[in-house]
């Protein structure tokens, strides 16, 4: 029986992406095309072992009233993502803790939470059972712990082949919807938006995986058309690759490769990206209400880092970009009209190194920070140089200059989050009155 998600899934027409050409082309040799297969150590056995007699998942500490708490939280968020969410279960164990329930290894308050996965399993697609050590935090703090400890599982359960970043921010997107956003997620997003440059999709868990989840959310709200977290995981089981036949998994396709053909190739993932870039700039304290209004909670914490703010009067002007912008990072150029002429327009240019493609968009913003409309730069993919003029800035406060680097490796290979490291790329952007 195939699972509601895949079927999902399949009904999209996510799972041609394998046979694609245009979203996953053939990679060069010498390219690597996953991250390493690496099976977690488990800890040693705990003196107390509990397991929930109504739901697949246990907890493991040398503390029985430590691991009845820990416990408690599994229960509750096995119950929140599998039964009101409706996602798959993680994928059974067989055994290798006891049971073939999921678990969890309690750990001292404060402790990182990590998600381990175990051997791949079996089969014709990478698969894979997972683990955690699980922090015992005060509530929210522990139940979030779980969430994200049910949300690896299921992604590795759907494909082990996924990086670890990627699994984190996929997991931590569910926890923005079924739980109360905390401290450590106000954190994550202002990991996140101080540093728009970087890549969006990246290998190993680091300081930004969970802050990436906004870019889960984002597709939800722009491409989902069914239950809250239905479309991001219907991505990453779209995405599961053929079983590793050596020490590193085959992440062809991943979850890039997928939504290119999702959205009708590089042209559609090209507008997909730069819309995201833009969705950013107005999050948390600068939501309009237009963009992602339920990561409103985010505050000033989900400020996006303006490269420069430039005032009109200054014009005409030349800014170099720095740091440079890696493939799916963005950069943004905010334009004050402090003093505009009558009748004035604005001439805008821009200019990057070969051999990476940007697109561009022009956003008017109005007197209370909201969104007017864009001026959509006409995109061309294998330029290095464009150019637009915006008139009628009557009644606009400012212009908003978004432009996200779309390629690294060459014209022929799209982003791909596995070929490490990325290659960031400079650029100049040029404004004048006219």
């Amino acid at each position: 029986m195939i699972p509601p998600v895949l079927r999902k899934a399949l009904l999209l027409g996510l799972v041609a992406s394998r046979a694609s050409a245009e979203s996953v082309p053939a990679p060069e040799p010498e390219l690597p095309t996953g991250s390493a297969v690496v099976v977690g150590e488990r800890p040693a056995a705990a003196r107390s072992a509990f397991c929930s007699p109504k739901r697949p998942v246990c907890a493991h500490g040398n503390d029985g009233a430590a691991a009845l708490r820990a416990l408690a939280a599994l229960e509750d968020a096995y119950e929140k993502l599998v039964f009101g969410l409706g996602l798959p279960p993680p994928r059974t164990d067989e055994g290798r803790g006891g049971t073939d329930a999921l678990d969890a290894y309690v750990t001292a308050p404060g402790t990182p939470f990590t998600a381990d996965t175990d051997a791949p399993a079996r089969g014709l697609f990478s698969s894979a059972s997972a683990f955690c050590r699980l922090p015992l935090d005060e509530p929210p703090l522990l139940l979030r712990s779980a969430v994200l400890c049910l949300g690896e599982a299921i992604a590795v359960g759907l494909d082990a082949s996924e990086a670890p970043f990627t699994r984190r921010a996929f997991a931590t997107s569910l926890w923005w919807l079924v739980g109360a956003p905390t401290v450590l997620d106000l954190e994550a997003i202002d990991a996140v938006q101080r540093a728009p440059e970087l890549a969006i999709g990246a290998g190993d868990v680091d300081t930004r995986s969970e802050g990436a989840a906004l870019f889960f959310s984002y597709l939800e709200q722009a491409l989902g058309a069914g239950e809250p977290g239905e479309l991001s995981t219907s991505l990453v089981s779209a995405a599961a690759s053929p079983y590793p036949r050596g020490a590193s998994y085959d992440n062809e396709p991943d979850t890039f490769d997928v939504l290119r053909h999702t959205v009708d190739g590089r042209f559609g993932f090209a507008r997909l990206m730069s819309d995201f870039a833009v969705s950013r700039a107005f999050l948390g304290d600068r939501e309009d209400g237009q963009h992602l209004p339920l990561l409103a909670w985010a505050g000033s914490f989900g400020r996006a880092r303006f490269d420069w703010v430039i005032p009109f009067s200054s014009l005409p002007r030349r800014v170099s970009i720095r740091p440079a912008i890696d493939s799916t990072g963005s950069v943004l150029v905010w334009l004050d009209l402090d003093r505009v002429p009558e009748r004035a327009a604005l001439g805008f240019q821009a200019e990057w190194e070969a051999p990476v493609s940007f697109h561009w968009q022009l956003v008017r913003v109005g007197e209370h920070g909201e969104e007017l409309g864009r001026i959509p730069v006409v995109f061309e993919d294998r330029s290095t140089l464009v150019e637009a003029t915006v008139g009628h800035l009557a009644g606009t406060r400012a212009v908003l200059a978004v432009g996200t680097n779309l390629e690294t490796v060459a014209l022929d290979h799209p982003f791909d989050p596995d070929v490490r490291p990325f290659e960031p790329h400079g650029l100049t952007v040029y404004f004048a009155a006219l």
